[in-house]
């Protein structure tokens, strides 16, 4: 607890660099079918900014909107995120159960529960493009910028026996690899250069553990004996791993760098944490409630309680974010390192306003907090990001030997 506390404090002393205020947390609330919004700045709460459709899951957001499963619709419902306005259902399959949905570019990718496939959905046209078989009960999904991993739970009426992730070459929309995994993976996220599965076992005599896979040869590195039933993962910059219990809505965590467990079923942190979510400054925990009204707490990174909000009832999903207007108005360090062209176009070259040493790195994340790229950087040679990064915001960060550069940098269409 002790070593736990100190790496903690470090964190929130790093992560001070890039204040960020004004911090939006959207909470999926199922039964009463509404989105919370919470403005932290404020303190001000809207339990119905929007309105949603039949049997809300999971989201996703962007700059501009947020994307919710709707399973019992079997489709994805857009929802502005400055308004709450309902500006479309984009229909998925008949039948399929659609679970998630995660936002890469100008598509939406959503696994089909019932269907065991994969679906791209076009925000140009608005309707399903192509559809991928994956593993069986698809779940959870996550990218790392070229590829999607799709956590395939292995089918509750097969005890969960055929668990595995499907690794997707995003460029040809194909199945590259098939992971074999522990026993019912729900939830994946991605720190530096591996994958973090949360397998949440079968519910009775089987508990959960994390899988870490190695990405550049798909080998399993570790797997935590968290025990219990672990939900979803958020890792912070700095690489402490929170994990949400999906049953007892206790709170577990772990080293990311070292795969050291500070916290598991035996001896969790002493808070209630259904799912877990956050960004540079806070931590934000949803204590999920079946029949009655959900709760968030909110945390700074030495767990000093700053907040406690009442959201709807079974509330399934939260997203934590510095909102846009904050980000230009916060982000005003002026960094030694600039990037340019700034805004930047897809394709374009990347450059810098004084020389990079051959150990320098490049750190890309977006509006939640989440590393969505980094990349070696060298003297003499300018990089090309990814097409697959969506228009936005995002801040940067150059690591020269012990300098720390940040910025912000706008990428266009």
């Amino acid at each position: 607890m002790k070593q736990l506390k100190i790496t903690l404090l470090a964190v929130s002393i790093c992560l001070l660099l890039i204040p960020l205020k004004g911090t939006e947390i959207y909470v999926l609330n199922s039964v009463s079918r509404t989105l919370s919004r919470i403005d932290t700045e404020t303190g001000i709460v809207n339990n119905t900014f929007a309105q949603l459709g039949l049997t809300p899951n999971l989201m996703d957001m962007d700059d501009n909107n947020i994307y919710v499963v709707c399973s019992g619709d079997n489709a994805i419902q857009v929802i502005s995120r400055s308004t709450g306005t309902h500006l479309n259902f984009l229909p998925v399959a008949a039948s399929s159960n659609p679970y998630d949905v995660l936002k890469v570019g100008d598509y939406l990718y959503v696994t089909g529960l019932f269907t065991n496939k994969l679906y791209k959905i076009s925000l140009l046209t608005n309707n399903v493009v192509s559809s991928l078989t994956v593993g069986e009960a698809p779940e959870g999904i996550c990218t790392d910028g070229s590829r999607l991993y799709v956590c395939n739970t292995g089918g509750y009426q097969y005890n969960y026996a055929y668990s595995s992730i499907s690794v997707i070459d995003l460029d040809s929309f194909s199945v590259i690899e098939t992971i074999p995994v522990w026993t019912n993976p729900q939830f994946a996220c991605i720190f530096g250069n591996y994958l973090h599965i949360a397998c949440t076992g079968n519910w009775n005599n089987i508990s959960g553990k994390i899988d870490i896979i190695n990405l550049e040869d798909f080998s399993l590195t570790q797997r935590l004996d968290l025990g219990g039933h672990p939900g979803n993962i958020w890792i912070n910059s700095l690489g402490i791993a929170y994990v949400g219990e999906g049953m007892s809505n206790a709170l577990y965590s772990y080293n990311a760098h070292t795969f050291e467990i500070y916290h598991s079923y035996q001896n969790p942190m002493n808070y209630n944490a259904f799912m877990v979510a956050g960004n540079q400054d806070i931590l934000a925990l949803l204590n999920q409630d079946w029949t009655s009204n959900s709760t968030i707490t909110v945390y700074d990174y030495d767990f000093n309680l700053l907040s406690t909000y009442m959201v709807g009832i079974s509330s399934t999903d939260l997203m934590v974010s510095p909102s846009v207007s904050s980000l230009e108005d916060e982000c005003n360090i002026v960094p030694r390192l600039k990037i340019y062209p700034n805004p930047y176009s897809s394709g374009k070259e990347i450059h810098f306003s004084a020389k990079i040493t051959s150990s320098s790195q490049l750190y890309l994340y977006n509006i939640r907090g989440q590393l969505v790229y980094k990349t070696q950087l060298k003297e003499t040679s300018p990089i090309i990001l990814p097409q697959t990064l969506s228009p936005g915001i995002y801040l940067y960060r150059i690591i020269q030997e012990t300098k720390n550069d940040y910025g912000k940098l706008l990428i266009e269409n």
